[in-house]
């Protein structure tokens, strides 16, 4: 599985490190906007807890959009929940793949299982289990994935109808359209703190080129397996998009190859405008990072958030800019990495 992958399974990963809720993340107990940091490995979900996260979301294994490698077991799982809870704090699970009716049972287990430990809540994406989740755990919170693709309020509507209480909104929206969303739908919403790219529209979910080249097989135990995709915890994204493509005129006439941008657009100048406008969760993304880039991230934004609660719109962020820019520059070079390698492992499968 990889030295990363081995070191996140590694025992004693959060208990004994001094992570107590007397010594970790401070923060001023009077916001309302909380800070959504990922957890792909049990120690990067720890780390986020130590920088002082609301929150931390992490993949169940085999049952999440990522690769499977960037989920949790169960018994990690668990531990995890055990920690936050001691802690205030909140555990998020995605379950966002979408499930075949066979898996239905498989998936609902779980679910009671999770709950009974005490996660505050679900990542999910397919309308069933939507429905089906919210009938049994008529309290807990649900979070329509990205993965769900909304592109208008009708597509919200619809979510908060079959029992989402928080609804991830897409990329490119700016805070006044936020807010607006907020008013009218009267759902809470949540925003990534990274945008894919600086121009654009982006639909993430909606987009299966992967599953075409790349897939998987992948086992949670059980006797049967499941064939992975892009939307099924096998591989992943494998950044089709970004490997250079052939692209042609009106007349039909090659003009040569095109590629999408992959740096990254970390916000810093649109927070105070977001916070202003009553967003509910702040999303870090980054589960397939390294341990030590998104702990530094987390702890980047969890002192920004808190001099904006502070402040408001008051702050000058100048101070943060070269911190800012230095990680993403970080995530740059990690993604290029990454995408280069997902995209060779298209080209020349082992």
């Amino acid at each position: 599985m990889g030295e990363r992958a081995e070191a996140a399974r590694r025992p004693s990963r959060c208990a004994g490190e001094g992570l107590t809720p007397m010594t970790t993340g401070a923060h001023p107990v009077t916001q309302t906007v909380k800070l959504l940091a990922p957890g792909g490995t049990l120690r990067m979900a720890c780390n986020a807890l130590a920088e002082g996260t609301d929150a931390v979301y992490v993949g169940a294994r085999g049952w999440s959009r990522r690769s499977s490698q960037m989920d949790l077991v169960d018994e990690e799982i668990r531990e995890l929940s055990e920690l936050a809870n001691a802690m205030g704090r909140e555990v998020k699970v995605a379950l966002n793949a979408m499930p075949g009716p066979t898996e239905m049972p498989r998936l609902m287990q779980k679910v009671e299982a999770y709950a009974g430990w005490g996660v505050s809540g679900f990542v999910l994406s397919d309308p069933g289990c939507i429905v089906a989740v919210r009938r049994q755990f008529p309290t807990i919170d649900i979070h329509v994935s990205i993965g769900s693709a909304v592109t208008n309020r009708q597509d919200i509507y619809f979510y908060k109808t079959l029992g989402g209480s928080c609804i991830i909104l897409p990329y490119r929206l700016q805070p006044d359209e936020v807010k607006a969303i907020k008013a009218e739908v009267g759902m809470n919403v949540e925003i990534f703190l990274f945008q894919p790219m600086p121009l654009g529209i982006v639909c993430p979910g909606k987009c299966i080129m992967s599953s075409y080249l790349v897939y998987k097989e992948w086992s949670d135990g059980a006797d049967d397996e499941v064939i992975g995709s892009a939307n099924r915890g096998a591989r992943g994204c494998s950044r089709v998009c970004q490997g250079g493509w052939d692209v042609a005129g009106s007349d039909g006439e090659f003009d040569g190859k095109s590629t999408l941008r992959n740096d990254p657009f970390l916000q810093l100048w649109e927070l105070p405008g977001f916070v202003e406008a009553g967003v509910d969760y702040l999303k870090i993304q980054g589960r397939e990072r390294s341990e030590e880039l998104m702990q530094d991230i987390t702890r980047f934004y969890r002192r920004l958030i808190d001099a904006i609660v502070a402040s408001g719109t008051d702050l000058s962020l100048e101070p943060y800019v070269p911190e800012w820019q230095e990680l993403r520059k970080r995530w740059t070079m990690e993604r290029t990495r990454r995408a280069g390698l997902l995209l060779g492992s298209v080209r020349d499968p082992q």
